[in-house]
């Protein structure tokens, strides 16, 4: 199983949600979702493709089940992608992110509050396996990228309608991965591997 230390290049997808007749306060314009949407990818310098489909949460758009119905059609209510590529094995291994990012305010500081609680379905061959290294991989991938995605949900919404595609160093991916480690949320099976693998990310810093 590959080792994955290396850069994301992270391909954002804006969809505007608004009908036009509305208007939106900039505060509620921040109200964003997201969804990964395309299978994950490995350039051969080790950089991952990963992509995410951002939408403020408003007009027909309120709920990832509106977002995932909008991008994968009515009815659809998955939106889990392969990243088996990334991890050189055969077996399917599959990950959903439910992006939330939200306007706050405490003690008269305004911030933007974000998280991605992440799905991570791994077959019998993995998760009966003995061998803690490959779900280490699998936890570490998935962070790096969901770290990245967080950090893209504070651009701003001019940058996110222009729906570019960000690329950062390995040492980028790093930092973001020491910044946001705590709101890419695994569930409690998870819990140790994620440990784990941010704990990997300050050695290797």
């Amino acid at each position: 199983m590959e080792k994955n230390t290396g850069g994301v290049s992270f391909d954002i997808r804006f969809i505007d949600s608004s009908n036009g007749s509305e208007k939106y306060s900039s505060v509620e314009s921040r109200r964003l979702i997201g969804i990964y949407d395309g299978n994950w990818s490995l350039e051969e310098d080790g950089t991952v493709n990963a992509s995410m489909v951002f939408a403020r949460r408003v007009g027909d758009i309120r709920s990832h089940e509106n977002l995932i119905e909008k991008v994968r059609g009515i009815g659809e209510n998955m939106a889990r992608v392969s990243i088996s590529e990334c991890l050189a094995v055969e077996d399917e291994v599959k990950v959903s992110g439910w992006l939330l990012a939200d306007p706050m305010s405490h003690s008269g500081i305004s911030f933007l509050r974000k998280v991605i609680p992440t799905e991570l379905v791994v077959p019998d061959s993995i998760e009966n396996n003995s061998d803690d290294d490959q779900k280490l991989e699998i936890v570490r991938l998935a962070l790096r990228v969901g770290a990245v995605a967080l950090h893209c949900a504070g651009l701003s919404l001019e940058e996110l309608k222009e729906s570019p595609t960000e690329s950062f160093s390995p040492d980028k991916v790093d930092k973001f991965v020491s910044r946001f480690h705590g709101n890419v949320d695994f569930g409690s099976k998870w819990r140790e591997y994620k440990k784990m693998a941010k704990d990997l990310t300050y050695e290797e810093g």
